[in-house]
């Protein structure tokens, strides 16, 4: 029977309930207990869950191996040194920190004192998307949009810090090549930091990325359209369901397949059309799963430090260029 792991978290605010949630109920961890700022909001989360409330964040700290930092974005640097220096492992929910210099300083210390950290880009953990990453092959063009309706929690972050840089993690996971350029633009509607953005990448490959990112939008939407050579996918993260239109073949009889027979220019061709439903996973479990592993096994989480840093430095250029031209 494996030892469990003694676990803390820091932040009990919409997210950090939701892992002490799953933290409390997995068979592998002892959650230890948990610190919020808001005395009052701890209370609460203390009686519902069950399970201690520190009155101090370092008491915490000294009685557990590894700590979960759900915190707002400009504490995570402060408190995930403050763990390091006790060699604990440490989680960090996106963007790893407020600026490259801060999360290489903690890339620094963690490879010092051989300990995790983990990045929480829980894209990278949908099956949906994982699904996805399993039909496509080499896209040449990658568009993803991610829409939310505006709600006052959050916008001290902009909008690319925010929704976009989970995207900016994708699409760096799909493409394992150097930046060529950046261009971006965007604006400020119903904050102090930008609201709407629009992104292209270009890599040295010849890959473009086009990522839409709003807070101002009616419904939520979450799209991601790919495209190579005869094969063009839509996928719809809210459903969720991917669409595969192709040249080859239809993808398995397990899915929804039609085909259909088009006279073209080059003769008639046949397009195949598949509809994927994935298995239904919860993301964030198999995250806070992932995090668990790293630390018994004391491999590398699927995204770590390193990886959090790229997507933070991506996404502070074109969060940069559009204040170029945004007052």
């Amino acid at each position: 029977m494996q030892k469990k792991v003694k676990i803390g978290v820091i932040g009990a605010g919409h997210l950090g309930k939701h892992h002490i949630k799953h933290l409390s109920n997995h068979s592998l961890v002892e959650l230890v207990g948990f610190f919020d700022i808001d005395k009052e909001n701890a209370t609460s989360v203390s009686q519902t869950f069950n399970i201690k409330n520190f009155d101090n964040e370092d008491d915490l700290i000294d009685l557990v191996e590894a700590i979960s930092i759900i915190t707002p974005t400009e504490t995570h640097y402060d408190i995930a040194v403050k763990c390091l220096k006790k060699k604990k492992d440490v989680f960090i929910e996106k963007p790893i920190t407020n600026t490259s210099e801060q999360a290489k300083a903690i890339i620094k210390m963690a490879a010092s004192s051989k300990n995790i950290v983990q990045v929480g880009h829980i894209e990278r953990f949908n099956p949906t998307i994982n699904q996805l990453k399993s039909v496509t092959g080499s896209p040449h063009c990658i568009e993803i949009e991610r829409l939310a309706p505006f709600q006052a929690r959050g916008t001290e972050v902009p909008v690319v810090l925010d929704l976009m840089i989970h995207d900016i993690d994708l699409v760096l996971s799909m493409v394992n090549e150097k930046i060529q350029s950046i261009e971006a633009s965007g604006s400020k509607m119903m904050s102090k930091t930008v609201d709407i953005a629009h992104a292209q990448i270009k890599f040295i490959n010849g890959v473009v990325a086009n990522l839409k990112s709003s807070r101002i939008a009616q419904n939520y939407v979450r799209k991601i359209r790919t495209y190579e050579e005869n094969l063009y996918t839509i996928t719809d993260l809210m459903i969720p369901q991917i669409e595969v239109y192709n040249l080859k073949a239809a993808l398995s009889a397990s899915h929804e397949s039609t085909s259909k027979k088009i006279d073209t220019s080059d003769g008639i061709k046949t397009i195949f059309y598949d509809k994927i439903i994935p298995e239904k996973k919860d993301a964030l479990l198999e995250e806070i799963n992932n995090f668990i592993y790293s630390i018994q096994t004391r491999k590398n989480p699927i995204v770590d430090g390193p990886q959090g840093l790229n997507a933070l430095e991506i996404a502070l250029e074109i969060e940069n260029k559009i204040l170029q031209n945004v007052k």
